[in-house]
């Protein structure tokens, strides 16, 4: 958790955060969360790993929106501009600082694949969600090896169904993902030219739509959906 999150702190981490999500790649990758999420998340929210709140009053069956960031930095930024929602500073390895049942919906987006000790962290999401509330994760396809800060990290190094099964929750929906999209992004010139090249006058829609074609072969990454009993 620490190697993953230092990428996230420091004076410019908030900028250096809305710049990687700034491109058109990513933002159509974030289209796709948020529609996704829309459909399933309702009532009082906390999210695990708040970031810069992209999704903060953008569900539109959310009533309070609460969370929790290891950066300090983000959570300042998200006091300073989304005063009605609750943040604070806390380290996911440790238990969230929050009551039993407390929550109808806690999510977990972008951030589980690197931090390890994923078992730990789903079972204190679990726990802080009411019965019959949802929990909202992602997770990637197959193991991978890569280095954060000087130090080599595997990710996606767990069986996340496994993990939820134990924790006693129910997959009710899957998302899969990051299929045409990330490949356009790994791929330097070709990226450039769908973010601001040529590329970039291609409808929004018709890439979604390429990205939804190819999801079912091609996916790297899904998002799960799981019950509470």
């Amino acid at each position: 958790m620490a190697v993953y999150a230092t990428k996230f702190q420091g004076a410019e981490s908030v900028a250096r955060y809305q710049r990687k999500l700034g491109n058109r790649i990513d933002r159509l990758r974030h289209e796709i969360e948020r529609d996704f999420l829309a459909r399933h998340a309702a009532g009082d929210l906390f999210d695990c790993t708040i970031g810069v709140g992209r999704f903060i009053g953008i569900l539109p069956k959310i009533r309070s929106y609460s969370g929790l960031d290891l950066s300090q930095e983000f959570v300042e930024y998200i006091r300073q501009n989304h005063q009605d929602v609750r943040a604070y500073v806390g380290d996911l390895m440790q238990a969230i600082d929050e009551p039993d049942d407390r929550f109808d919906c806690v999510i977990c987006l972008r951030s589980l694949s690197a931090m390890g000790s994923t078992d730990t962290i789903v079972r204190e999401m679990v726990r802080i969600t009411r019965p019959g509330g949802l929990i909202i994760l992602d997770y990637g396809r197959k193991p991978s090896r890569a280095t954060l800060n000087g130090q080599d990290v595997v990710i996606d190094g767990e069986d996340i169904d496994a993990i939820l099964a134990t924790a006693g929750v129910d997959v009710i929906d899957r998302c899969r993902c990051d299929a045409l999209l990330t490949r356009l992004k790994r791929r330097t010139r070709v990226f450039r030219f769908f973010d601001k090249g040529l590329g970039s006058y291609i409808p929004a829609p018709v890439l979604l739509a390429l990205e939804w074609l190819t999801a079912g072969i091609l996916w790297e990454r899904q998002i799960l959906v799981a019950r509470k009993p």
